[in-house]
């Protein structure tokens, strides 16, 4: 990083002492010189880091200290004396209030150049690795409306206070009223503010995940990018719904675009979109969509790919790495839904899905004879405990596709796939950090032969990446 603030020219240590520590509520100048993993401006003040509520790499900008920690700054930008040369018009009206999109007012091209040079770092810094080549990243076409599942949120108040939307930045207690959203179909926004000028007539109230009072909590919105169906489900508190009866039949007439509606109650304190179905108000309750040559029943709050033409690039990469020959058995660890077996089984004579949801096995298993795919074979149980048990048989898979959660693999999970030793491994992570610890332990016995980034989420701090380890000749 830049070593920025108007400071002394000569040695840099030297300069770091010239400047004195600031404190809250001072007014300090520095250049961004980076974004951190929630979308904040990062820069330096003489050997202090100084993290920014926003900011373009490149931009010089004036920030006003709001926290002083040990090792670095908080600060808030005031103005931006300077525009960095990557800085582009926000295309949202609601850039700036809303807590998504961070990365929104930095050019595309160069968001793509930054998440590859991120998994780099994290390969370097958390895995250890020396000498790494430029990482290629697989870009999303078209970059704007690419969601295909969006979560709205309840705020305000009963009436014609009534707002529903999205979050504001640092704020999950309320909401703001959605008059657009780059990010998915342009009709989910009509669809919203139709519900909402439906419930502002009425007295229910949003619920606050505070006090835990009110009832409408959220509306989950999920389009088929390939089928052109819409499903929207309307999550509230457990209680009776008066009003219920006449809220389907105006959907269905106020929303042509809607294929399925359906109402889930969620009674528990766990802010989250989840809970039973109390009813279908039309349609069938679910969602169809086609992902390359396989269709899928996406069940309301069923996972599914968010970005159903990245994955389908990512899928495909999957594929070229993880089945290098036609005809051999891939075993898919934490296989959830099974689109990522399904995609295999073109290939390989054989593929064993494992995962421990048994909801998400039933769905695979569903999905797979949607598609007449006979190939495949779901099982649900623990993914150590399957490791391991595979661990002793005498025929070993050729290929292996690992898939984890967030956190990455356990250890006790690498220390059996060592000892399992399959000859190559496919290794797709939504966590760069994650993924660079679990390498470093793999590549004990593997060489990394193979990595690339996939931007699934544009205009966010998220990246994902596929990795590719093949077994060391001794």
């Amino acid at each position: 990083m830049e070593n920025s603030g108007q400071t002394p020219s000569g040695n840099p240590d030297a300069v770091s002492q010239a400047l004195p520590r600031p404190k809250r509520g001072d007014l300090i100048e520095i250049t961004i010189d980076d974004w951190g993993d929630k979308g904040r401006g990062i820069g330096r003040y003489g050997n202090m880091v100084v993290m920014t509520d926003r900011g373009v790499p490149g931009d010089r900008v004036d920030v006003c200290v709001t926290s002083r920690k040990r090792r670095h700054l908080l600060g808030s930008i005031v103005q931006v004396l300077t525009p960095s040369p990557h800085r582009v018009e926000p295309r949202c009206k609601h850039f700036g209030v809303c807590g998504g999109c961070r990365l929104q007012d930095l050019a595309y091209e160069q968001q793509l150049a930054d998440k590859a040079r991120h998994v780099r770092e994290q390969l370097h810094r958390v895995g250890k690795f020396e000498n790494l080549p430029e990482i290629p990243i697989i870009g999303c076409d078209p970059h704007y409306r690419y969601r295909n599942k969006m979560e709205f949120s309840f705020g305000g108040t009963a009436g014609h206070n009534l707002k529903l939307g999205l979050h504001p930045r640092n704020n999950y207690r309320d909401a703001f009223h959605l008059d657009e959203c780059w990010l998915t179909h342009e009709a989910v926004a009509e669809v919203v503010n139709a519900i909402c000028a439906f419930l502002s007539s009425g007295s229910e109230e949003p619920y606050d995940p505070v006090m835990h009072t009110g009832f409408l909590r959220f509306v989950v919105i999920r389009i088929g990018v390939n089928t052109n169906e819409m499903l929207v489900n309307v999550v509230t508190a457990d209680r009776p719904w008066p009003r219920a009866e006449e809220f389907g039949p105006f959907l269905q007439t106020e929303c042509p675009q809607i294929t399925t509606a359906l109402w889930t109650v969620n009674g528990s304190r766990a802010n989250i979109a989840a809970g039973d179905v109390r009813g279908i108000w039309f349609g069938p309750g679910h969602l169809t969509e086609r992902l390359g040559p396989f269709e899928f029943e996406i069940a309301p709050l069923g996972f599914f790919q968010t970005n159903t033409r990245q994955a389908e690039r990512l899928f495909a990469q999957v594929i070229e790495w993880a089945v290098p020959e036609a005809g051999e058995e891939v075993l898919d660890l934490y296989s959830g839904a099974g689109a990522i077996s399904l995609f295999l089984s073109q290939r390989a004579g054989k593929v064993t899905g494992v995962e421990v949801h048994e909801e998400s096995v039933a769905a695979a298993e569903r999905n797979a004879d949607r598609n007449g795919i006979t190939n495949c074979e779901f099982v649900a149980a623990d993914v150590l405990k399957y490791v391991q048990a595979r661990a002793s048989d005498s025929v070993l898979f050729p290929g292996l596709v690992v898939d984890p959660p967030r956190a990455g693999l356990h250890p006790k999970a690498i220390k059996t796939i060592l000892a399992v030793s399959p000859p190559r491994i496919v290794y797709v992570s939504c966590n760069p950090a994650a993924l660079a610890r679990d390498l470093e332990l793999l590549t004990t016995s593997y060489n990394l032969s193979k990595i690339v980034a996939v931007d699934m989420f544009p205009h966010t701090p998220h990246v994902e990446a596929v990795a590719l380890i093949e077994k060391r000749e001794n």
